[in-house]
């Protein structure tokens, strides 16, 4: 593998990156609102508008986390000595993300390293996103992109396959295709919130849109493309989601009510990323970095790129402040620290916990506010400590 001269930050996909870090602060902070509980896909009619576009917005964090962190793969890869080099790293560097999900990113949940429920998120199929790609890697391009298109297109073709409780078979699909809850030895479970099929091809694809982008030299030209094949995604999910054909489980409907029936045709199934949710969301995603590719270098660089920049960084963070700080207004809420369930629930705040609407708003800028502090001296201290394990994993 040849090696190239280093390329220069692409801003924009910083930006996207920034953007979707505020919508998981929005989606993770409002956790803590009174009243707001959404199940998945959410339930139409039953969800009021509000509650249905704040929980709208947090669709996009995890399939453009997932896409944007495949494209960078490709862009970065010239800085390895060959592709196995570079496939080693995406499969440690996977490997060292699974080890997060269940430590680290999980406490920040709970407060608890020994909370009994073990919760298989969007770190963890990222983790597996970067194994299976090294690996696919170590074959060649075209099995990359091969096995992308299979598992985006093909995976919902086996929503209606099941298998019985405490068996090999339905632990692997359970981690593979199928949201489940597993028993573990010692007393552990584990919730496979995020099945890691589609998160493994929509990688794959995110991958070799990477090796073109970077083909053709960030080129101006490469950027409309990629914003045409957004707009094809759209209009492939309005076929499919307007005409109930084919790619979730859920089915859109024509309500009496305006309201209902956008609601129902934006209401595609998240856990596990079916083929509609995909479309819906990569499409958007890529039209966003071509409106973004127009704004300047230095545009939001105190705020939005700091955020891009330090996107795991910011995702740890974060998680642990919305956490700290709510414990912290357990009194201010006129609540009791002795009615707290820590060690029983996973936050373990009081029963009756809640903000309104307004407060939680006010509470996720503050954290969103704190969060860019931290990533700004996070910048400074990466900078200085380059070949530190902490600044090459986060």
């Amino acid at each position: 593998m040849s090696t190239l001269p280093a390329t220069p930050r692409l801003h924009h996909i910083d930006l996207l990156r920034g953007i979707i870090i505020i919508f998981m602060v929005i989606d993770h902070g409002m956790y803590y609102c009174l009243n707001y509980s959404v199940t998945d896909p959410m339930t139409i009619p039953g969800t009021d508008p509000l509650t249905f576009f704040t929980r709208f917005v947090s669709h996009f964090c995890a399939p453009l986390f997932v896409f944007l962190a495949g494209l960078s793969a490709a862009i970065t890869e010239h800085k390895y000595t060959s592709s196995r080099a570079f496939s080693h790293n995406l499969i440690v560097r996977g490997l060292v993300l699974i080890l997060f999900e269940f430590t680290i990113v999980s406490w920040s949940w709970s407060f608890n390293p020994l909370f009994p429920m073990l919760y298989a998120q969007v770190i963890w199929a990222i983790g597996w996103g970067f194994v299976m790609l090294g690996l696919l890697r170590l074959i060649g391009l075209h099995a990359v992109f091969i096995v992308g298109l299979l598992l985006v297109f093909g995976h919902n073709m086996f929503d209606g396959v099941s298998f019985e409780p405490n068996t090999l078979a339905n632990t692997l699909w359970s981690i593979a295709h199928q949201k489940n809850v597993l028993e573990l030895p010692f007393g552990l479970k584990m919730r496979t919130t995020y099945p890691v099929t589609p998160i493994v091809g929509l990688m794959a694809l995110a991958y070799c849109a990477g090796v073109y982008y970077k083909a053709k030299e960030y080129s101006t030209k490469a950027i409309n493309h990629a914003a045409l094949l957004g707009i094809s995604c759209l209009a492939l999910y309005a076929v499919l989601r307007g005409f109930n054909l084919y790619g979730d489980t859920s089915i859109f409907t024509v309500h009496s009510n305006t309201a209902d029936t956008v609601m129902s045709f934006l209401n595609p199934t998240k856990y596990p990323l079916s083929l509609q949710f995909m479309l819906l969301t990569v499409g958007l995603g890529l039209i966003a970095l071509k409106l973004l590719s127009h704004f300047k270098v230095d545009f939001s660089r105190g705020f939005l790129q700091v955020l891009g920049k330090t996107s795991m960084f910011s995702y740890l963070v974060h998680l642990y402040l919305l956490h700290a700080i709510a414990w912290l207004l357990i009194p201010v809420l006129g609540l009791n620290f002795s009615d707290m369930t820590y060690g029983e629930t996973l936050v373990g705040l009081p029963t009756g916990y809640g903000m309104s609407y307004i407060a939680t708003l006010t509470f996720i800028a503050v954290v969103i506010g704190l969060t860019t502090l931290l990533a700004k001296r996070y910048i400074t201290w990466k900078r200085n400590n380059k070949h530190s394990l902490i600044s090459k994993y986060i």
